[in-house]
């Protein structure tokens, strides 16, 4: 396939009173034919905005570096941030990462913001940092490190290695994968799939029928239209109330709940 890229406009870059020098980055990608758009981030905090107004995936990128001199800055970034967002077939292809260097810097990342068409599935592929999505009308499958994971969208799929994650307001089913950390599920019209390594669980008011299986940490389930089926309980408190459907809880039972399709 024909591979197409799109300039980088670079901003002036600006010292912050807290000794940090951040330099922006945008790019933008016409989103005619685009069906899915596929993120390949490192350490930094990840931000994505539905914007059905315009028919342009654009993306800012702030490369902050902390206690580093503007000399040393300018060339650390010029050898090690790769920022690019080009067109393969009907994906659009983002990458946004540091590679590493030595010295390396004592803090550096690249927090990247995305506003993106309607319509348009998302792939992402994180290292660390905060993950925040807002009312994205396409599905999203997001693969993560670490770092905390708010959500606002269609269909969920998230396998997470740690960190809090907070889903609310989803349209769609929701399966996730977790280490550890908190998980909090609220206002959902699917179903939720849910298997937790560790860390406490909440999950209300959802629209269909609800699966968790869980090694240890207090598991709160209330005000489910659908079935409820708890395969693994774990060890810590399990409070499960206002359940419209049945409601079994047991280590091992024959696994009939809907699932997310893989890639």
């Amino acid at each position: 396939m024909k591979l197409f890229a799109v300039g980088i406009l670079l901003l002036v870059p600006f010292l912050a009173l807290n000794s940090t020098i951040v330099q922006t980055k945008q790019m933008a990608l016409p989103a005619d034919g685009i069906s899915e758009l596929r993120v390949h981030c490192g350490a930094g905090s990840l931000y994505i905005v539905n914007a059905e107004w315009q028919n342009t995936i654009r993306a800012f990128a702030d490369i902050e570096i902390d206690n580093f001199s503007r000399g040393d800055y300018q060339a650390f970034t010029e050898k090690n941030a790769v920022l690019s967002l080009e067109r393969k077939g009907q994906q659009a292809i983002l990458k946004s990462v540091l590679t590493r260097s030595l010295p390396p810097p004592r803090d550096a990342r690249i927090n990247l913001t995305i506003e993106l068409p309607r319509n348009i599935d998302v792939f992402v592929e994180d290292g660390s940092g905060p993950i925040h999505v807002q009312h994205l009308s396409g599905n999203l499958e997001i693969r993560d490190d670490s770092g905390r994971i708010i959500l606002d969208v269609g269909n969920v799929k998230v396998a997470d290695g740690s960190g809090q994650i907070i889903f609310e307001d989803i349209r769609g089913n929701v399966e996730i994968r977790d280490g550890s950390g908190s998980i909090d599920v609220s206002r959902v019209r699917g179903d939720v799939r849910v298997t937790d390594g560790s860390g406490p669980i909440s999950i209300q008011y959802v629209d269909g029928n609800v699966t968790v299986a869980d090694e240890s940490g207090a598991i709160d389930i209330n005000d489910i239209t659908g079935n409820v089926l708890i395969r693994e309980p774990g060890t810590g408190e399990l409070n499960i109330e206002r359940i419209k459907g049945k409601v079994r809880t047991q280590y091992e039972v024959e696994d009939t709940s809907p699932q997310i399709d893989d890639e």
